[in-house]
């Protein structure tokens, strides 16, 4: 089965441009090596009927959503909770996690009866979901599976977020998985000696792999994807076959 995945970013602040979204950049890399096809990026701003069309959407689209952002401890942290109504999921109250996080501040020398009451919201999680640790921060995310999709909430901070995909959720992703994707990239200056041959070029190189063509006044980058299944992938030998022709080609 070859999935979709979309990828949904929460946040004002991406919005306004306030920041850059490295989450998205650093997820769609990920999953292209894992073999999942990104299809959608969505970016929403921390509103709640906004953020419930954006998922309702993502729904009817995609088999995996994979989200980011608005698992803090403050009012407009509401992805969990738009999460679960959009697919009828109760959530509830883990007490395990709630004294791991306690012990978490008390560590840093916050006393017990100091912790925020709004902490206790990052501890609210779809029931029956798989709990994803956060090594760094004070929020877990989770996973789970419902109505035929698979549904992975993330932080949104870069820091919390890029090390609880890489050893949380991709050996839940792996689960699904079939392949690989493997790229890379071909880069020609001096355009005027190359688009003669470009016709013919693009014509050979499909019939290997599947590229891109992006282009600027002084070169021409051709971003070179191959799918392999898991047990057939064999490193980046097409490639490297790929830049020999073309060269000897250019010759």
């Amino acid at each position: 089965m070859s999935h979709k995945v979309e990828i949904l970013s929460v946040g004002t602040e991406l919005l306004l441009g306030n920041i850059v979204n490295l989450d998205a950049q650093m997820l769609s890399q990920g999953l292209s090596e894992l073999g999942l096809n990104v299809y959608w990026h969505t970016v929403v701003g921390d509103n709640p009927q906004r953020a419930r069309d954006a998922v309702a959407i993502a729904k009817q689209r995609a088999d995996i959503i994979i989200t980011t952002g608005g698992l803090g401890p403050t009012y407009d942290d509401m992805t969990k909770q738009t999460i679960c109504e959009n697919f009828g999921l109760p959530m509830t109250f883990r007490e395990d996690l709630w004294e791991a996080l306690v012990q978490q501040f008390v560590s840093r020398g916050v006393a017990r009866e100091n912790i925020p009451e709004g902490n206790k919201q990052q501890v609210m999680l779809p029931v029956g979901c798989t709990v994803l640790d956060n090594p760094v921060g004070t929020a877990p995310g989770c996973a789970f599976e419902a109505d035929g999709t698979h549904v992975i909430m993330l932080p949104g901070p870069p820091s919390e977020c890029t090390p609880m995909f890489r050893y949380r959720a991709v050996p839940y992703l792996l689960k699904l998985s079939e392949g690989v994707i493997a790229s890379h990239t071909l880069k020609f200056f001096g355009i005027g000696r190359i688009v003669p041959y470009l016709s013919t070029l693009k014509k050979l190189i499909a019939a290997m792999v599947f590229f891109g063509l992006m282009g600027s006044l002084t070169d021409i980058i051709l971003p070179l994807f191959q799918r392999y299944a898991l047990d057939h992938y064999v490193g980046l030998g097409v490639f490297d076959t790929i830049v020999i022709f073309v060269a000897l080609y250019l010759l």
